[in-house]
């Protein structure tokens, strides 16, 4: 199984970017292979809305968000980790999930394959469902691109670079969370 990570915190060793490399670690126990990527490190535009991707399933633009795509198309599970600013994904996010246009073709079908995504949000807020409205808005717009959304994996009280770590049960809970992806469809 192929997994990718995509850490979209501005802080390459934050919680966001610790929780999903813990998850991949775990996956790794369970016989999956993973990479990681870092979109703050990354060069790539917004979208530039000319269309012509969903004719040739590719992007315009020569930039690192090509690189993404495929690795995206090529993945068994995608795990996409955002911290939760002003009530949504980070700006990075949000730009990586406007350049997902070319998994769509000029029908709106999708040319993903059964590609599972599970969202990642870590915030501020302890009331874990305090922006439940826009978690369930989000996995809307991945299942329209043809992802086979997971239920999200969030985590909060966090304010600081490694409160992570003061919160043993949510590393044990993206552990689980992890080991419930490598089994099986059921998730």
């Amino acid at each position: 199984m192929k997994i990718i990570g995509i850490n979209g915190s501005p802080r390459i060793n934050g919680n966001s970017a610790q929780l999903l490399e813990i998850m991949l670690k775990q996956t790794e126990q369970y016989g999956a292979s993973t990479k990681t990527y870092h979109l703050n490190k990354m060069n790539f535009k917004g979208c530039q809305g000319c269309s012509s991707c969903r004719e040739k399933g590719n992007c315009v633009l020569k930039d690192d968000m090509n690189v993404l795509l495929k690795e995206v198309k090529e993945a068994d599970v995608v795990i996409l980790s955002s911290p939760v600013y002003m009530w949504q994904m980070s700006a990075q996010t949000k730009l990586f999930t406007d350049r997902l246009m070319p998994l769509l073709k000029s029908d709106y079908s999708s040319r993903l394959v059964g590609q599972k995504l599970l969202m990642l949000y870590t915030q501020g807020n302890t009331n874990c469902s305090q922006f439940s409205t826009y978690f369930e808005y989000t996995k809307n717009m991945f299942s329209f691109l043809g992802f086979r959304v997971l239920p999200p994996f969030v985590a909060g009280g966090f304010h600081h670079e490694n409160d992570i770590q003061k919160y043993p049960n949510i590393i044990q809970r993206a552990k689980q969370s992890a080991e419930a992806i490598m089994m099986a469809d059921c998730i």
